[in-house]
Formats: structure tokens, C-alpha cells, sequence
């Protein structure tokens, strides 16, 4: 099983902790409180909040050789290396067919912010070239539903006789509003990472980073036993990774012409992708078992893709894209970025994916390129990985060289003075003086007594 699927991710799992878990399990699910379900061993308040612990060159080379990072990369090529162990091509009928009920209630919630766009249409569609303000509406919807939706995710976790259909509409109505979220400390660890999944309110951009910060949500989503209770199997990891990312992709492409989001970081026609790195590397997995299991006779024959889609120099041709691009997520990101790009040839608009499709002769080696890739120019990259949060589940294994900075917490003005001069109101008056004596400042000359007229 891809040695056990990379190690299982070079987790080092607490035995106390995952007992607790299993306890929890064990017990009466219907009369347990949703922080008993959270997770055990709930985090203290320091560990409550995730923060930021890479601001200089020297934090990232302690990022860079921590297990951390290690750990993060193994997980995405056992993602990677679970799509290459079959030839199935993705049934959007039967998507939910193989995973765990937790992830089938984040396919579902995935679906429901799709929905989200209606409630927040574009304003001054023609003020900006990129960035439309609506879009940090819709994040805060994020923000508020975030907790209710992993509230939805860990229930479902620890119910594993739930249907998956029903999964599925627990996250849609966790996404709706339909559901209560519960405070535990768990909770926010958890739902802290998927904010950062799906853009910058703030600068209004989407890029790798952001698709990274996803990748986390799902990496600290399988440390507390969403993927299972052990080692996930290569189908049940498939089915996760071609499924919700399928999903996840139908909100940020949505987001990004919509909202006209920025890429952030992009290296124009010299990059990869405008926005995405990881959708090329599973697709290109997706399509490697091909040339390894054509010749094996136990492979059902249905399963069998056709002869041209097992040469990469194929999705450089309109009718392959045309017919598949459904099925394979490589194929539908190369379907996007000419819907993005109309009327410009595909060698002009992509040279780095045009080169691929002319020189690269098996989809093997574009899979490991592109694995070299995403860890050289992602998690190898400072401006990148600086705004990545690390907290229980997502440690840093260092001392930052300093702590993040908060906004204020208050102003100039003195609490007491302000306080008295609202009761003296009877409410919130207006002020007529300043809160704090301080000095008014004045021109030098506006002190000097006027000059007498000559006689």
C-alpha cells in the first residue's frame, strides 16, 4: 500500500491520545456533548488559536528541515500515489462511493458555498481590472459557519454506521446555517485552517498558498481521525483526494471569476497555473496508472482508459479535452485555463504546460516533476508559506524569532474619561472634548501676540 501510505504521512501519533479517541468511539453517541466529539485531549488556551511562526529567512530554514514539512509533502504524494492505483475515472454519480462519512459531510458543506455566491452578487463589476469587494461578504460567511461546519465534520467522524448520503446533507446544512457550531477548543484549531483555504479578504487573491493552506485543513483533518480510525486505505484515499478536490475546485474557480480574484503570486505565462498546483500533480497521477495497468488482465475491463489519453502530448488536443475533461482532473484544469484564456494559442497563453505536453513522454515523470515542483516553489517559498498557521495538530517544532503582531486592541482615548462622559449623557454621547488633555498642537507663530500697527 505505498508503504503504508508513505509511513502514514510521518505522523508521530500520541498512543494516549488516539485512546482517547477510540474511547469516545466506544461510547453512547447520543447522549455525548459535541466537545466530547471534537477531539480528545482538548488543546489549552495557549494552544487555542493557530498563529503564524514563519517571519524570517531563518524560521523557514527551521521549516523547511522540521518534520512538519516532511510530514505535509508525505501527505501529498500518498494523495498523489493513492490516485495512480486505479484507472477509474471520476463518477460524479457515485463521488461519495468510499469515503469516510467525516469527509462525505465536507463534500457536502463544499457543494452548499457554492450556493453562497447568490447571496453576495458582484458590486461595481467595472471599478477594478481585479478583486471584487463582495467577496470578503462571502468570507465572512466563511468565518461565521466555519466552526458549525467542523462541528458537522467531527459528529460525523465519530458516527461510522452514518450513511454517507446522510453525511453529505449534514454538511450542506452545516454550510446553510442549519446547524449549531460548538466553541471546543478542537473546533477552532481545526476550522482556523480552513479559512485561509479560499483566498486573502483583505488583498482579494487567490494562489498557491491559499490552495496549500486546504491542503493543511486536510492534513490536520486526517490527524484527528477523519480519514479513519488507521492507516487509510489507497481506495478510501482516492475517493477523498479526486472527489473533494474535485468539489473544492468547483468553489475557488467559481470564486475567481466571479470576484475576478487576483493571483497571487503568479508568474504569468512562466509559471505553472495562474492559481493551482496540486489539481495538475493528482491529475497527472490520475492518469499514470493507465500505462502501468493496461497490461494487467485483472483490471476490469471498464476501467481500461483509452489509447489517448496515455501519452501526455493528448490534452494539447480540443477533442480530448472535449470528451474528458469530466473525468480527469488534469484535464479539467486545462479546460479551465483556455475557458480563461479564449482566443489565445495554448503554446502563448501556458509554454510551461505546452512544453510538457511536447517533450514529457509518460505521465510518471510529469507526476514526479511536478511533485519537485509544488515542494520547490511552494513549500520551499518564503512569501508562500509565511502566512501558514501552526498550532496543535500543525506544530512548529521551533522558537519563531518573534511573535505575531496584533492589531490594537485599543486607542488614544483614556476609558475613564470616555466612560464618564457616556454616563453623563445618558448614553453614548457625542463628544464635544477631546477624551485624553493632551496639548493641542499649533503653529510657532500662533502664540505671538499680534503686531501693533506702526502710528
Amino acid at each position: 500500500t505505498v508503504l503504508h501510505l508513505i509511513v502514514f504521512y510521518s505522523i508521530p501519533f500520541n498512543p494516549t491520545h488516539q485512546n482517547k479517541i477510540h474511547n469516545q468511539r466506544r461510547g453512547n453517541m447520543a447522549t455525548k456533548s459535541t466537545a466530547a466529539a471534537a477531539a480528545a485531549a482538548a488543546p489549552t488556551d495557549a494552544e487555542s488559536k493557530p498563529h503564524r511562526c514563519i517571519f524570517n529567512d531563518v524560521d523557514m530554514k527551521h521549516f523547511m528541515d522540521s518534520p512538519t514539512k516532511k510530514g505535509l509533502l508525505n501527505f501529498v504524494e500518498a494523495m498523489g500515489r493513492s490516485c495512480a492505483s486505479s484507472t477509474a475515472p471520476l463518477n460524479r454519480e457515485e463521488v461519495l462511493v468510499g469515503m469516510t462519512p467525516a469527509m462525505a459531510c465536507l463534500h457536502g458543506a463544499l457543494g452548499s458555498m457554492v450556493e453562497w455566491l447568490d447571496d453576495f452578487p458582484p458590486i461595481n463589476e467595472d471599478t477594478a481590472r481585479f478583486g471584487n469587494v463582495a467577496f470578503r461578504q462571502w468570507h465572512q460567511r466563511l468565518q461565521e459557519r466555519s466552526n458549525a461546519i467542523i462541528t458537522a465534520i467531527l459528529l460525523s467522524r465519530d458516527d461510522a454506521d452514518l450513511p454517507l448520503e446522510d453525511a453529505s446533507n449534514k454538511g450542506k446544512d452545516a454550510a446553510s446555517g442549519e446547524f449549531t457550531a460548538d466553541e471546543d477548543p478542537a473546533i477552532l484549531q481545526v476550522s482556523a485552517y480552513l479559512h485561509d483555504g479560499f483566498g486573502h479578504a483583505t488583498r482579494l487573491d487567490y494562489g498557491t498558498g491559499h490552495e496549500s493552506s486546504f491542503v493543511v485543513f486536510l492534513f490536520v483533518l486526517s490527524k484527528v481521525g477523519c480519514f479513519g480510525k488507521q492507516t487509510p486505505s489507497l481506495e478510501c484515499l482516492r475517493a477523498i483526494t479526486v472527489g473533494i478536490f474535485d468539489q473544492y475546485l468547483k468553489v475557488t474557480r467559481k470564486l475567481q471569476t466571479i470576484y475576478r480574484l487576483e493571483p497571487a503570486g503568479s508568474h504569468g505565462v512562466w509559471g505553472l497555473d495562474d492559481y493551482h498546483c496540486l489539481p495538475f500533480y493528482f491529475g497527472a497521477c490520475q492518469l499514470s496508472s493507465t500505462n502501468r495497468r493496461q497490461q494487467n488482465d485483472d483490471e476490469p475491463e471498464q476501467h481500461h482508459l483509452p489509447h489517448e489519453l496515455t501519452m501526455p502530448k493528448c490534452f494539447a488536443e480540443d477533442r480530448t479535452l472535449d470528451d474528458y475533461a469530466d473525468s480527469y482532473l488534469f484535464l479539467s484544469c486545462i479546460q479551465y485555463i483556455r475557458t480563461l484564456k479564449k482566443g489565445v494559442p495554448f503554446f502563448e497563453s501556458s509554454p510551461m504546460l505546452y512544453d510538457i505536453s511536447q517533450t514529457v513522454p509518460t505521465w510518471e515523470k510529469v507526476g514526479r516533476g511536478l511533485l519537485r515542483m509544488y515542494e520547490g516553489e511552494v513549500l520551499d517559498k518564503r512569501q508562500v508559506v509565511q502566512h501558514f498557521l501552526f498550532g496543535k495538530y500543525f506544530a512548529a517544532t521551533w522558537t519563531p524569532s518573534q511573535t505575531e503582531r496584533r492589531p490594537p486592541a485599543s486607542n488614544f482615548r483614556d476609558p475613564a474619561i470616555e466612560a464618564s462622559q457616556i454616563h453623563a449623557g445618558g448614553g453614548s454621547a457625542r463628544r464635544t472634548t477631546p477624551a485624553v488633555p493632551f496639548e493641542s498642537t499649533r503653529a510657532p507663530w500662533a502664540n505671538q501676540p499680534p503686531a501693533r500697527p506702526s502710528s
